[in-house]
């Protein structure tokens, strides 16, 4: 099947139709080892989610021939390529999710974030000091707060404290 909507940097996109059976989604899931899926209408907008929690109730029901709308997570609450990430780590701690889609003005899927492409992103050093990621500030005349000095294409600086 290998449903995908396309390539967010390095990262494939995948995703399942509302109408495509439960295994198909678990097989995809399984496939790529992924822990969710967003599940979109035939005109590529998202109708919802379908997760590992979902598998589990499909298999405590015994409804395996199920379809992906039988249990998917109907009202889907998405994050767009500008919500920080802050705000959707507190969108993910108050419903309780682990996956977020995020959603482009069209209504379309561009990608999903996890709570742990969260959690890296905060415990990294650079986006502490910068708002962004390592890789997005190697090499880029960003300069170290504390000593001055450019930190380059490695990462490091003159004193180590913009360094990762």
């Amino acid at each position: 099947m290998d449903l995908t909507v396309g390539i967010i940097g390095n990262k494939v996109v995948h995703v399942i139709k509302e109408n495509d059976s439960i295994k198909d989604a678990a097989e995809e899931m399984k496939k790529h080892n992924l822990g969710a899926l967003v599940v979109i209408d035939e005109t590529g907008k998202v109708t919802g989610i379908i997760t590992e929690r979902d598998l589990v109730k499909v298999v405590a029901d015994g409804k395996i021939d199920a379809k992906v709308k039988d249990y998917m997570t109907k009202n889907v609450i998405g994050v767009t390529e500008e919500t920080p990430v802050t705000d959707a780590l507190d969108v993910m701690l108050d419903h309780g999710f682990r996956h977020l889609p995020i959603i482009g003005k069209d209504g379309k899927v561009i990608g999903i974030v996890s709570i742990r492409d969260l959690s890296k992103a905060i415990l990294d050093p650079h986006f502490f000091q910068f708002k962004k990621g390592a890789e997005e500030v190697k090499g880029t005349g960003y300069i170290c707060p504390v000593c001055g000095m450019e930190i380059d294409e490695y990462g490091y600086c003159g004193c180590g404290a913009g360094s990762g």
